[in-house]
């Protein structure tokens, strides 16, 4: 191999090596939710493809006697 390949591959593995490091870094410093790569525990809906339940939210009661209720309408 030549000079040229050993940059191209030092070029394409250095960013990948950084981020590497930093998120093993944050890792070792206890960092447990922030890290930098996504790691699968943090989604474990996702992982398991289940369907979350979603409820809408309860709209709000006017009450018909209201003055501004009565205005508007």
């Amino acid at each position: 191999m030549y000079v040229h390949e050993f940059a191209l591959l030092i070029a394409v593995a250095t960013p990948f090596a950084a981020l590497c490091s930093m998120h093993a870094g944050l890792w070792a410093a206890g960092e447990r939710d922030t890290l930098i790569l996504p790691i699968p525990a943090g989604y474990p809906a996702a992982i398991r493809w289940e369907m979350v339940e979603e409820t809408p939210a309860p709209a709000p009661t006017i009450p018909q006697n209201d003055v501004d209720f009565r205005l508007a309408a």
